[in-house]
């Protein structure tokens, strides 16, 4: 498949932040370029040197990716980038139809939801919740739901928190759990 003419600039750096595990940690703007580049080299290099990654390009499409209209991406060039919920359905809807993901990856996106929904369904907040003890849901619960304590600094708790919303996205249980403790216990 020819990504240089499928896809925008937009979308082929939302399928590579998928790619480089972005649903769930945030990706390095120039590993997104890299990655970018390795496939589809035309629309990410200079013009007059065609070997050298564009890094401008790379930067703008993952602005736009992140403007409200478009919605894909969230995060800064400092602390990385990662999917939000709707950046995250269209890049598997992409995958599943095209079917790009590579063998050499060490494991898919969806691996890697897979085992923070194992990880969430572990917790003592799920299973009270589960058990009918939603009451019962404490402070340090919310914590180990979260893996975040009051010493996090505000961009590594909203990571946590978007890592949490695209691994609860497709389970319903976890959806109203996190639901529940988010608006108990969060303050944003």
């Amino acid at each position: 498949m020819d990504l240089h003419e499928e896809l925008s600039n937009v979308e082929i750096l939302t399928l590579v932040i998928y790619w480089l595990g972005g649903a769930v940690t945030p990706v390095d703007l120039e590993d997104a370029a890299v990655e970018a580049f390795n496939l589809a080299p035309k629309k990410f290099s200079w013009i007059k040197y065609a070997d050298q990654i564009d890094l401008r390009i790379v930067q703008y499409a993952i602005r736009d990716a992140c403007k409200a209209d478009i919605n894909y991406l969230k995060g800064t060039s400092k602390h990385g980038y990662m999917l939000t919920e709707s950046g995250l359905e269209w890049a598997k809807k992409f995958d599943e139809k095209k079917q790009l993901s590579t063998a050499s990856r060490k494991m898919s996106p969806t691996d890697l939801i897979d085992r923070e929904i194992l990880r969430l369904q572990s917790t003592r907040a799920y299973q009270k919740f589960i058990s009918g003890e939603k009451d019962k849901i404490t402070l340090m619960d919310f914590r180990e739901f979260t893996r975040v304590n009051d010493y996090f600094p505000e961009h590594i708790r909203k990571q946590r928190y978007s890592k949490i919303d695209n691994a609860v996205k497709d389970n319903v249980d976890l959806r109203k759990i996190w639901k529940l403790i988010r608006g108990k216990f969060s303050e944003e």
